[in-house]
């Protein structure tokens, strides 16, 4: 601020009423906005707090999703550049044929303006004007994310054309071997060279889900008993009530297969495990998370609302030795603090996270459970 008036150099009082009248005064050079706190994670729906449209099949490429989003989130988040849209002031009629192409409903307009926070005019055309404000003002930027991603050609004198080509194997960890395709998933969680901090992590994790358990509801008093029976302490019957909802009994058969993700080289201590999937849980996270031969590991740490320390890059097979019944739950949402450290000494800083949970968790009595020999 040195040297915009000779206030700045008399003490900090004047330096602050000098920055008043920057910020407030009549003639304005100094704007704010708004810091959302949480990066925003482009590439995971279920993740994200800010309105996501797909383009309508007729009238723009399909397969594509546009994020609006605060323009000061891309201060936090790294999307690719050619995908960010800006319209300034000069540009109303192409932000106008951008909107008009999406043929936004009632509804979806309703949505953009409640969660971006724009003024709620009472009728579409006052609503529509409102968007088109925060866009050519540049309060709002637009970020396009494709659906479906073409595999690229392999390079060298062995090229293949796209239509032939055969992504790696089932694989959560990193490949030196020739022809091997980096992950092409987005996040922090995939990015190989990126260690989080188990610590900050650990100390940070919170469900949102309250619980008061001295005043249970009816489905979550039955729900602490049958975990009680199935030998779980206080402490982490409490935990599982708190990671999700919608608890429903489901029984197993000797032979069923139950999986959990785990960090890579980590013993999995069976006595502990709370948190696992079925079957049909596992197929589930694997249709959504498992693209073109790699895990997105970022995608599953949010889908089931992992810590940081479980890195999603090991998966554990068990098998159930006799009848049971477990209590499945829908996970709920979930924040932490994070840091991700890089060998050359660059870190992230720490920064919040919210895990939008959505996947199916599984609790059993583990003494019905046997662990299967890795692959």
């Amino acid at each position: 601020m040195g040297g915009l008036t000779v206030n700045s150099d008399i003490s900090l009082t004047y330096s602050q009423q000098d920055l008043a009248r920057l910020s407030w005064g009549r003639h304005r050079r100094l704007r704010f906005y708004p810091l959302d706190p949480f990066a925003y994670d482009f590439n995971n729906t279920r993740n994200n707090h800010y309105p996501v449209i797909r383009s309508a099949q007729d009238t723009a490429s399909p397969g594509m999703e546009y994020h609006f989003v605060p323009a000061t989130i891309l201060l936090l988040s790294d999307p690719n550049p050619a995908d960010v849209t800006f319209f300034g002031l000069e540009e109303w009629p192409q932000a106008r044929e951008f909107l008009d192409s999406l043929t936004l409903s009632d509804e979806q307009l309703a949505m953009m303006i409640e969660e971006l926070k724009l003024r709620a005019w009472p009728n579409r055309a006052d609503r529509l004007k409102s968007l088109l404000m925060a866009l050519t003002r540049g309060n709002v930027v637009i970020v396009r994310i494709y659906d479906d991603i073409t595999p690229p050609r392999r390079r060298g004198p062995e090229d293949l054309p796209v239509e032939e080509y055969t992504p790696k194997p089932y694989t959560l960890g990193p490949h030196d071997e020739p022809g091997y395709v980096p992950n092409p998933h987005a996040g922090l969680h995939n990015q190989e060279e990126l260690t989080p901090d188990h610590k900050t992590s650990a100390e940070s994790f919170k469900p949102i889900r309250e619980v008061d358990m001295d005043d249970l509801s009816e489905v979550d008093e039955i729900t602490k008993e049958a975990l009680t029976n199935q030998g779980w302490d206080d402490d982490k019957v409490k935990q599982v009530l708190k990671s999700g909802d919608g608890f429903t009994e489901t029984p197993f058969k000797s032979g069923d297969k139950i999986y959990g993700f785990n960090t890579a080289g980590r013993a999995r201590k069976l006595d502990t495990s709370a948190y696992l999937l079925d079957e049909t849980g596992m197929a589930d996270v694997k249709d959504k998370y498992f693209k073109q031969g790699h895990w997105d590991k970022e995608g599953v740490k949010n889908y089931l609302a992992l810590p940081c320390f479980n890195g999603a890059s090991q998966i554990d097979a068990m098998e159930v030795t006799m009848p049971t019944t477990g209590i499945q739950a829908t996970i709920g949402k979930a924040t932490e603090l994070l840091r991700y450290d890089g060998a050359d000494g660059y870190t992230t800083g720490t920064i919040g996270k919210i895990m939008g949970g959505g996947g199916k968790q599984i609790t059993l009595d583990t003494s019905a459970l046997k662990l299967l020999p890795k692959e």
